[in-house]
């Protein structure tokens, strides 16, 4: 029987195992915790809210969102993700309060990461090798691996969000754990492999300013490590075919396709360009409160983008989705100009928080956590929906983790 006080820590350790067998669980763990938090408070005859601006800023945008959905294109897909968008400050509440409550447990969460990853990291190489994982699942793109989930090329996004703060975690306890850093090159090789463009960008992006902001390690080291995270995404980039398909020759198609070279043009002529220039388009006639979380998939149907496509250019019919893969993009269509910057203020205040907080106290799950809050951030690379359950939790888990570390200054 799990003692009481180790359950918060257990259900939350589970979450890169939820997220792989699908958001359901995921969202039954969310609910469990918020539950367990709010019979905590119960007991100690004591709300557990902190006054701190994260948790006003995250309880503003719900606010915003109750205000957005009664004005929504489509009050029924707006519904859901506007309403409990609330699990999110509670959900971040809760980690917070276990995590300071019982501190002499966090090892069990890192713990049940860095073993759920090391199977994922085993069977994505198997898939590579072999061309099917151990399930016998083959990813639907053959140039891209799925590993546990199958048909949906995602698995380098939960391997990001969960890798990093569960090395920082370990490293932080023993700088000479040598076996640790095995598995970060495993991991690294891996991500790379998966072929997923925008995430293996964040993924290096977020190794190599974790190398140079890391504190324990002499000025060399950083430099060496930092050119080794590099050589080995050059090499693979170089000898393994479908990253150079993906990365080299798609992208240098692209380029002899675009005859004025701005970088804008690279974007609208890109796969998701349409995407982009129909949530613009979608914003320019709802500039103020957008058309409603979730609604790009219905706005974007009354939208034409000839002006700037020929005629008979494919991206002309391109242009709908479910979202517009790009978070920046999607508050703009979604939320209009006042929501995106409110979201916009909130992540602003997010790294003027990273900046002040982390020289004070060196902590690596907080730089960790708080790198990828900021690599999935970075504009104009490809993203999922900010609302998804999917993406929202592994955010927000980071998020949590980042929140509670400044709290335990």
């Amino acid at each position: 029987m799990i003692n009481r006080q180790f359950l918060p820590f257990y259900l939350i350790g589970l979450y890169p195992l939820a997220l792989t067998l699908g958001t359901l669980i995921s969202e039954l763990i969310t609910f469990s915790l918020i539950v367990i938090f709010i019979i905590h408070c119960v007991v100690d005859r004591k709300i557990h809210f902190d006054r701190d601006p994260i948790i006003y800023f995250l309880f503003f945008i719900w606010l915003y969102l109750l205000l957005n959905l009664l004005i929504s294109i489509d009050f029924q897909l707006s519904l859901n993700r506007s309403i409990f968008f609330i699990r999110y400050p509670l959900l971040l509440l809760s980690i917070c309060y276990f995590i300071n409550k019982y501190s002499e447990n966090l090892e069990i969460i890192f713990k049940l990461w860095i073993v759920t990853l090391i199977i994922l990291i085993i069977d994505l190489y198997i898939q590579f090798f072999f061309g099917e994982n151990l399930l016998g699942f083959k990813s639907p793109n053959p140039e891209r691996l799925s590993g546990f989930f199958n048909q949906e090329l995602k698995v380098a996004h939960l391997l990001i969000g969960f890798f990093l703060p569960a090395f920082g975690f370990f490293l932080q306890k023993n700088q000479k754990n040598y076996p640790l850093y095995f598995i970060l090159f495993l991991y690294f090789v891996i991500l790379i492999l998966t072929n997923e463009r925008a995430n293996i960008l964040r993924g290096v992006f977020a190794l190599v300013i974790f190398s140079i902001l890391i504190p324990h390690f002499k000025f060399k080291f950083k430099i060496i490590f930092s050119t080794m995270a590099l050589g080995i995404f050059a090499l693979i980039l170089i000898f393994v075919k479908p990253i150079n398909q993906r990365f080299i020759y798609e992208i240098g198609a692209l380029d002899r396709l675009i005859k004025d070279k701005h970088l804008w043009n690279y974007v609208i002529m890109s796969n998701y360009g349409p995407h982009y220039l129909a949530s613009i388009e979608v914003f320019k006639s709802n500039k103020y409160f957008g058309t409603g979380v979730k609604t790009f998939r219905k706005a974007c149907k009354d939208i034409s983008l000839k002006k700037f496509y020929p005629e008979n250019d494919n991206r002309n019919i391109m242009k709908c989705s479910t979202h517009p893969h790009q978070y920046y993009f999607e508050f703009l269509s979604d939320l209009g100009l006042i929501g995106f910057l409110i979201l916009l203020s909130f992540f602003f205040y997010l790294f003027v928080r990273v900046v002040n907080s982390y020289y004070l106290f060196k902590n690596l799950v907080f730089l960790t956590s708080g790198i990828f809050i900021f690599v999935q951030l970075i504009p104009l690379l490809p993203t999922g929906s900010f609302f998804t359950s999917f993406g929202s939790t592994i955010f927000f888990i980071n998020l949590s983790l980042f929140y509670t570390f400044i709290k335990k200054k």
